[in-house]
């Protein structure tokens, strides 16, 4: 019998160099389609966030600026005694005169002296501040022993020492809502534990037989004390200001703010942020000039000039106020399809702007602002204490 002898030889298994270079350049696909899809995903998450963020933000400001609209004129005078009132002041611009009675709503139509030429408003009433003394009002009567009697009705009462004014709703007839004064044109007195301020001086109607249900006057909060009454109300001014705008924001965009009268001073308080990344703010008004109790005249922001207090609580009928901002942050994956976007009030066709004005986002040089996702915002108000 033959034996074989020899070496056996076993074959290795394995891959080759170009077999691994396929595998890897396969593998190397996969992944910048993951990454792709996964930085596509992010971006679109950042984008919506962002999105997301300023519609709260937006929303939350404007319901602020919607209130204060509906309450322009509330506890304003329509009448001064006839020796007029003292220590009148009130900052520009759009100050009424001293002596003058106050317009609830003035308004400049592009002003100076808001950013990118915006609207400037001007809104007076009792409540536009937003501390407690400023929502507070009631009524001065006397009770069944006709000792001077504050009910108030507001959303609290009125305490010790808050700053306020008198009005009496019908001196005599044809003469409403009259200011009233000491005699002398003083017209802001206090409230106090027993209310002998509002007890001196005129401050309270005087004692009949028919008490508790004889005369009544109206009070409202003015403002906290230390501060003297500058003027028998309060004030507050929207407009945008592109100082301090957040990094978010498009460069050349502004926030719209709000800012209250002072009465110690005659200047406009610290501003309040309410709306960022604005680029525009324009203001339409609705009036009734031929007196039928509807609107019937469309006007911007200027259209308010020249009238007077009366004609104002007369004939705005609506407020419409429209805001140009953009959402979210820059992203240079997309182009904003227009460059001139209407801000105000289109046809119903949508193809003619019927008051406030065309903005062109591409007239700032340099700031990119086809790159951002531009929005009009508006409300649309019916004014509840002018008349």
């Amino acid at each position: 019998m033959k034996q074989f002898e020899g070496t056996f030889f076993q074959k290795e298994s394995g891959f080759s160099l170009i077999e691994l270079l396929i595998v890897l350049a396969i593998l190397g696909v996969l992944m910048t389609a993951v990454v792709m899809s996964f930085t596509h995903t992010i971006r679109s998450t950042a984008t919506q966030t962002g999105i997301a963020e300023t519609q709260i933000e937006t929303g939350v400001g404007l319901e602020l600026l919607r209130a204060d609209l509906e309450h322009a004129g509330f506890g304003l005078p329509w009448a001064y005694p006839a020796g007029g009132i003292n220590n009148y002041g009130e900052p520009a611009p759009m100050a009424d005169a001293p002596g003058g009675i106050p317009r609830a709503l003035i308004s400049t139509n592009n002003s100076a002296l808001s950013s990118n030429l915006s609207d400037y408003l001007v809104i007076r009433g009792t409540n536009v501040i937003r501390g407690g003394i400023g929502q507070n009002w009631g009524y001065v009567g006397r009770d069944i022993n006709r000792n001077v009697l504050v009910q108030s009705m507001g959303a609290t009462a009125f305490v010790n020492n808050d700053r306020v004014i008198v009005i009496n709703p019908e001196r005599s007839p044809g003469v409403l809502r009259q200011l009233v004064t000491d005699g002398v044109g003083n017209y802001s007195t206090w409230t106090t534990a027993a209310p002998t301020a509002l007890n001196n001086a005129n401050f309270a109607p005087i004692p009949t037989p028919n008490d508790p249900n004889g005369e009544r006057f109206m009070v409202y909060g003015i403002t906290t004390p230390p501060n003297n009454v500058r003027r028998p109300f309060n004030r507050t001014d929207y407009f945008i200001n592109n100082a301090n705008v957040p990094t978010h924001c498009a460069p050349g965009t502004g926030v719209l703010f709000k800012a209250t009268a002072n009465h110690a001073n005659d200047n406009l308080g610290v501003p309040v942020p309410i709306v960022d990344c604005v680029a525009d703010a324009q203001i339409v008004y609705y009036l009734d000039t031929n007196g039928d109790g509807g609107w019937n005249q469309r006007v911007n922001a200027d259209g308010l000039n020249g009238l007077t207090a009366q004609q104002i609580r007369q004939q705005v009928k609506a407020i419409r106020y429209y805001i140009l901002i953009h959402e979210g942050g820059i992203d240079r994956n997309y182009i904003y399809p227009n460059a001139n976007i209407n801000v105000g009030e289109m046809n119903p066709a949508g193809t003619a702007l019927l008051a406030g004005r065309p903005f062109n986002i591409s007239a700032v040089a340099g700031a990119n602002w086809a790159n951002y996702r531009w929005k009009i915002e508006s409300i649309a108000v019916t004014p509840k204490n002018l008349q």
